[in-house]
């Protein structure tokens, strides 16, 4: 079976998505009908965007999709964030919804890192 993913063309691969996986798979998206059906298939990380409650939204989706084709995506599945706001602000909200990877963004000229260490120490003081 393929999937029109544009231009090009993605077939679904046969094969249950290892757990023990050296090579994880990380699925960046929030489609709700073909995204997240293809990342409850085979991802080992979901990747996506937002606050909280679209989070929390989607997530329930995605496990709806996991049911659907017979994998316990709640357990198997990563949730993971782009954040953009400090951790002072969204992180237990985030964390609430079920996120448990971050990945904040730097860009240049300046580079400036403040955002990513105020998470680091954040992540630092939950241990």
């Amino acid at each position: 079976m393929q999937h029109d993913v544009g231009h090009a063309q993605a077939g679904r691969c046969h094969h249950e998505p290892r757990t023990d996986a050296r090579h994880p798979i990380l699925i960046g998206g929030s489609g709700e009908k073909k995204t997240l059906r293809i990342v409850a298939e085979h991802a080992h990380v979901w990747h996506s965007f937002g606050d909280a409650a679209t989070l929390a939204r989607k997530s329930a989706i995605l496990d709806e999709h996991g049911s659907a084709v017979g994998r316990d995506t709640a357990a198997q599945v990563e949730r993971s964030v782009a954040v953009s706001r400090p951790p002072s602000e969204v992180a237990d909200d985030l964390v609430a919804a079920g996120v448990t990877l971050f990945t904040t963004g730097v860009d240049g000229p300046d580079y400036d890192l403040g955002l990513t260490q105020e998470w680091v120490a954040w992540r630092d003081a939950q241990s």
